[in-house]
């Protein structure tokens, strides 16, 4: 695997890419790689095909119940 080294990142880049990477749950190097990634393999997005699976997925579900007190309780378990 190549190595790029990356110089004259400025302060404030390097700042909301760390605070964007912790965000992510990912370490500054992934979080530079999935950017990357993304920019080069953008895709365009089917708008229609990603609401009709939304829609399809929302019926599987069925209605959310999202009370305070019920994404507390969600957190509190770990599923936030």
């Amino acid at each position: 695997m190549a190595q790029i080294a990356l110089r004259g990142v400025p302060d404030q880049l390097h700042q909301e890419l760390r605070r964007s990477a912790a965000r992510n749950h990912r370490s500054l190097n992934r979080e530079i790689l999935a950017r990357l990634e993304e920019s080069v393999h953008h895709r365009i997005t089917d708008v229609e095909g990603l609401l009709e699976r939304i829609r399809r997925r929302r019926e599987e579900i069925g209605e959310l119940d999202l009370t305070d007190k019920t994404l507390r309780e969600l957190k509190s378990a770990g599923r936030l």
